[in-house]
This record gives structure tokens, sequence and C-alpha cells, in this order.
């Protein structure tokens, strides 16, 4: 962190382009981990944790899911979720 403080705007830009690189390469890994058909739940304060989702789809950037639980007689419906968001159960 030190290095950033004293860094000058070339080094800033490179250490930029790197973090970028590496979030990339983190999030590619996270959404690698699942496959349709695996049971899931949302980490996200408007959702029950309690709730599970199946995924439909996976994908470029979001996985789609669909609630696999039933709520007040139906079954809960579909939505498109970050993968840093989805919480293998």
């Amino acid at each position: 962190l030190d290095f950033i403080k004293n860094a000058d705007q070339l080094e800033i830009a490179q250490i930029t382009r790197v973090a970028s690189i590496r979030k990339s390469e983190v999030n590619y890994d996270v959404k690698a981990s699942f496959r349709v058909g695996d049971t899931v739940g949302i980490d996200h304060k408007k959702m029950d944790p309690k709730r599970n989702f199946r995924i439909i789809k996976v994908n470029n950037k979001n996985i789609k899911v669909q609630a696999s639980d039933v709520t007040d007689g139906r079954v809960g419906g579909m939505f498109t979720v970050s993968p840093s968001l989805l919480v293998k159960k």
C-alpha cells in the first residue's frame, strides 16, 4: 500500500490495469464454479437467506436462477444475479 501512495501517474495506470485483469479472473473463477441445475442461495439484504434457487442458465456476466421453494402456494420468480452474490447449498 505504501508503494501505491508513492506511485506516479504511469505506475497508478499500470496498477489499475493489473487490478482490473485480476478482478476479471476472480469473477470468471467464481462463475465457472456454478453449473445449470445447482441449488444456490442469494446473499443480498433484500433476499431471504433461507430461500433456495436453481440455476437455469449461466450467461457471460450473470447467472439466471429460479426459485425452487414454494411460498404462498406458488413457486417464486426468476432472477438474474451476479455470481458473486450466489452461495452454493
